[in-house]
């Protein structure tokens, strides 16, 4: 785990990438995602894991090779909280050569992210966009889920739970989030989210799944010294799991640095 903390202490594929993405490249549309050859396996799998909810995709245009689209899922009376995830991370396997014997891991090498939105979250502010720019005030979790998945392959590496990836060096809060400077990714079971979900069986293994949580620069710092395990018993704490559905203005676990 960690193997990510530093990759941006350097220029990378990805700098230039976010500046091409100052605006929303991508357009919505009322069908499945085709940016990865598991998309109908892994949208089977969300559909019942979340069942009676539509479906609406942030679909990229630009970017054929290594598209990423964006499904939103959208709340439900029983369960009020949007569901984002990645379609086409999963396109192309992650290099584990960073691993000792990597061959062990090979269940690893193909993932998908998602991330928990509240039902107050102002969405359909991206439903109605079109080709206009939307506030990155409620862009920026598509923004980050995006370039959290593209990196396995324009960086050469993998990601998996635990890993962190802090937004620059030094951390900076993203643009649009109140305060929140960095991304863990823990695997989503009951404790790191509503319900536990299971990797993504597929007709010839499975797709990996995460949750993508957005941190302070401060639990950055302290899942640095203590690890990720320690990090996420704080995020647990919380209550209402307002640190797996995105909360703006959460409580901060390490306040203070401690």
């Amino acid at each position: 785990m960690g193997l990510l903390d530093k990759l941006f202490s350097k220029k990378d594929p990805l700098d230039d990438l976010l500046e091409d993405e100052a605006l929303p490249v991508a357009s919505l549309a009322h069908e499945t995602s085709d940016a990865t050859p598991y998309a109908h396996e892994l949208d089977a799998f969300m559909d019942r894991m979340f069942p009676g909810r539509n479906v609406v995709v942030w679909r990229e245009k630009n970017m054929e090779a290594g598209r990423v689209d964006v499904c939103v899922m959208q709340p439900t009376a029983k369960e009020p909280y949007y569901v984002l995830y990645t379609s086409g991370m999963s396109a192309q396997e992650m290099t584990l050569d960073h691993l000792p014997y990597p061959e062990h891991y090979s269940y690893l090498r193909r993932a998908e992210l998602l991330m928990y939105l509240p039902a107050t979250w102002p969405m359909q502010t991206l439903f109605s966009a079109g080709e206009n720019p939307v506030p990155e005030s409620v862009y920026w979790p598509v923004r980050a889920l995006k370039y959290l998945a593209r990196m396995p392959q324009l960086c050469n590496t993998w990601l998996g739970a635990g890993h962190s990836v802090p937004n620059g060096d030094p951390m900076v809060p993203f643009e649009g989030a109140q305060g929140f400077s960095g991304m863990m990714l823990y695997f989503p079971d009951e404790g790191n989210g509503p319900k536990k979900l299971l990797p993504v069986p597929t007709n010839d293994g499975q797709i990996m799944l995460y949750v993508a949580v957005p941190v302070y620069a401060e639990e950055m710092n302290y899942k640095l010294a203590a690890g990720a395990d320690a990090l996420e018993n704080r995020l647990r704490a919380l209550p209402n799991a307002e640190a797996f559905i995105v909360t703006n203005g959460r409580k901060n676990t390490c306040q203070g640095g401690v």
